[in-house]
């Protein structure tokens, strides 16, 4: 819908179109932070008891129905039946009831009423409820070998390994003429500077096309680039509903005097409703060996839709590192310099597979063109880059010219970014200028609002919008001091955590900055959330939430990266009463790799890893003395421990390869929380 069309029939048209998905946005929302309610309260209990184990199964029942809930809006938005939109209204109902029924039951000790428990089906390396795969709850790592061409066949052939041939063949579709003009035009962007994307697209087809799913070139292209024309306008409003700033994802680098032995280590969070999320580990004919962790294994996100293959963080064999997207959104750049480029993902491929530093990466992003600034920082190149020596992170590459660095918020052989801009001359922008009288700027966490306000996207700010009452200049005003605000109190988390362990900084300290939550508001969620929609207080602001989607710890020079899906602490509060997303099953563990000369070697080490693991498990853990939950622990590690015993018995080839790492890399989740247990 066009931005020039507004006013109230306009706005009943919108709504009419859109009036399911009203509906069934507040049931998720309501469920999710019933769910996140439950999650803190559940900690509260001693885990090694009957009760904590039978309250935790009801808790993953509801996260079963909670995501078929959001399958089935998926599902229902693009088909329009109602049949999708009545199964979605249900799971979102019936998990919405049993988080109600579970919380009353922690709380006040109420009775649990009865419900149908959902029943799960393993399909491939996933589980099923009825039609709906769950996000693995361990996140699965690919291993690619060879040309471009040869890892887009690979990397195809073990999406389907892992979850089906349906995560193939949700992206068949038919193009415009418009749509298809659009994509040739972005596509000849990434020919000219990442043309890997390409010849990895036409691999990803080719093998596609022999497992039964007919994806054509430009369908694969599309998941990389899009098929719409650059934003021309602040949140895109020109091409419809502004798009609101998202609070998601923090990050942390530090080498040098800062870190215990001088080499880079590196902390980041992606902080959103989780995907399925996966871990790609390339080791590429030509340049550097990588790893890097896309937020969707197809390049989308629920809610948010096409990412091109957005995520973080990421790391190369020479100890470059791509750690966060650089803090955002930001829209910095005048907008008549905006326009077509490439996306952040393609980049990021590009860079950690090209650049033999920060010094280079800094010199190839400088010389890419400004690009698609307006939606988003998925949208284009730029972000948080380090390494041994130094680090920056890109807030703006046009004037105002903004590259942090070390020392602007007090940083010594550091950084750190989340949501926010943090450079001083970020004010001097289009739309900060605009407003400049209502920031300011500190040297403990940037660019805050003077006058903090917290703010939800909801059908009446849509409505007012609509209707002329806010202008989109002001809309996008308040909604980036809503997101600066959040980050800023995360800048000064991050900030703090910098300087306490200057000097000490290791992989395990980077995993305590994550483990360490904030608060929430005494009293109901209701009021607090009012609350912080007035006046944007929320308790203590972390790092560390309830909506860590996965943490990763990373040392590029030692070529060891460590992921925990989901928080990596049970029952974390949440940042904001938006982001209150809870997961099923949650493992609140890592599962270690190592970037090696190769995939054999890599998988040495992750055998060696759980092999070590396995016989702490033995040593510690007492099969005959234990509570339910670790009961059920140990027939999963057992089951583990099964399926790497068949693996074994086969030849090392790539696909082989990859079900060991994805096997070893499950026991070591596994068994740490069998050994965190005793």
């Amino acid at each position: 819908m066009a931005k020039s069309k507004v006013g109230m029939i306009e706005f009943i048209k919108f709504y009419k179109e859109n009036k399911k998905a009203f509906k069934a946005y507040p049931l998720r929302d309501k469920s999710r932070v019933q769910f996140t309610l439950c999650n803190m309260e559940l900690v509260k209990l001693d885990q090694q008891s009957d009760k904590y184990y039978k309250l935790l199964q009801i808790f993953n029942d509801g996260m079963i129905y909670h995501y078929a809930g959001k399958w089935n809006a998926t599902l229902a938005i693009k088909s329009k039946k109602k049949s999708d939109w009545d199964k979605t209204y249900k799971f979102f109902k019936l998990a919405l009831k049993i988080s109600e029924n579970l919380y009353d039951n922690l709380v006040n000790g109420s009775k649990i009423t009865d419900y149908v428990k959902p029943q799960l089906r393993e399909v491939s390396e996933i589980k099923f409820y009825e039609h709906v795969p769950l996000v693995p709850e361990i996140t699965p790592i690919v291993v690619l070998e060879g040309t471009s061409f040869e890892m887009g066949m690979q990397y195809c052939e073990q999406l389907s390994e892992i979850y089906g041939t349906w995560i193939l063949e949700r992206h068949q579709r038919t193009f415009s003429k418009s749509e298809v003009v659009e994509i040739n035009k972005w596509k000849e962007q990434h020919e000219g500077y990442t043309p890997e994307i390409i010849d990895f697209s036409k691999g990803w087809s080719k093998r596609s096309s022999e497992l039964g799913v007919a994806l054509s070139f430009e369908q694969v292209i599309d998941l990389w680039v899009g098929h719409k024309p650059p934003a021309s306008s602040y949140l895109n409003a020109d091409a419809g509903i502004p798009e609101l700033p998202p609070l998601a994802c923090t990050a942390i680098a530090a080498w040098n005097e800062a870190t215990e032995d001088g080499k880079l280590i590196a902390a980041a969070t992606g902080d959103h409703d989780m995907s399925y999320q996966i871990t790609i580990a390339m080791y590429p004919s030509d340049g550097n060996a990588l790893v890097f962790t896309p937020f969707e294994a197809t390049g989308t996100l629920p809610t948010v839709g096409p990412n091109w293959f957005f995520g973080h963080p990421g790391m190369n064999s020479k100890g470059l590192a791509y750690v966060h997207h650089g803090g955002g959104p930001k829209l910095l750049e005048p907008i008549d310099s905006w326009g077509y480029g490439i996306r952040r993902g393609a980049s990021v491929f590009h860079n950690l597979r090209y650049s033999n530093s920060s010094d280079e990466a800094f010199e190839k992003e400088m010389s890419w063109p400004i690009g698609d600034i307006g939606y988003g920082d998925q949208a284009t190149v730029g972000g948080f880059y380090a390494d041994s020596k130094s680090g920056y992170i890109i807030e703006s590459r046009h004037e105002p010219l903004c590259i942090r660095k070390q020392g602007l918020l007090g940083e010594t052989d550091y950084l750190f970014s989340n949501n926010s801009v943090m450079h001083k001359d970020a004010v001097e922008s289009e739309w900060m200028s605009k407003i400049r009288n209502l920031w300011q700027w500190d040297e403990v966490g940037g660019w805050r609002p003077k006058d903090p306000k917290g703010m939800t996207k909801s059908l009446k700010m849509i409505f007012e919008w609509f209707s002329g009452r806010i202008k989109t200049d002001e809309l996008m005003s308040r909604g980036m001091m809503f997101a600066y605000w959040n980050s800023y109190n995360r800048n000064k988390y991050l900030n703090s955590k910098g300087r306490e362990y200057f000097g000490k900084f290791n992989i395990e300290a980077m995993k305590k900055i994550y483990r360490f939550g904030g608060t929430m508001p005494n009293g109901e969620f209701k009021v607090a959330k009012q609350n912080y929609i007035d006046t944007g207080e929320w308790g203590e602001i972390s790092a560390a939430h309830a909506s860590n989607a996965l943490v990763v710890v990373m040392k590029p020079e030692d070529g060891l990266y460590s992921l925990c899906t989901g928080p990596a602490k049970r029952g974390l509060a949440p940042m904001s009463p938006d982001q209150a997303i809870s997961i099923y099953n949650e493992r609140n563990t890592f599962w270690d790799f190592k970037l090696d000369n190769s995939p054999l070697k890599s998988l040495e080490y992750v055998k060696n890893v759980a092999c070590d693991l396995i016989n702490e498990v033995i040593e510690k853990v007492d099969d005959k003395e234990m509570s339910m939950l670790g009961t059920d622990l140990y027939n999963e590690f057992n089951g583990y421990l099964e399926d790497i015993s068949i693996l074994e018995k086969n030849v090392n080839d790539l696909r082989i390869i990859n079900k060991k790492i994805r096997c070893y890399t499950r026991i070591h989740v596994v068994a740490r929380q069998l050994i965190q247990l005793k």
